[in-house]
């Protein structure tokens, strides 16, 4: 459990925000499946997904 140390959490607040960016990443993955087949939705998808994993790793 050094990790949860590490990251100064306890158990429940890491299992929150881990499985909250989990979701968030299945749903921009699913924007990117669709973009890739249909280039003109989702234009953002990609620049999305990587900026809300940098504001995520920034809390």
């Amino acid at each position: 459990m050094k990790h949860l140390d590490d990251v100064n959490m306890t158990y429940f607040q890491h299992m929150g925000r881990a499985l909250l960016l989990s979701i968030r990443f299945l749903l921009s993955s699913a924007q990117l499946i669709i973009h890739a087949l249909f280039p003109f939705l989702f234009i953002n998808a990609g620049k999305n997904a990587v900026d809300l994993y940098h504001a995520q790793d920034a809390l």
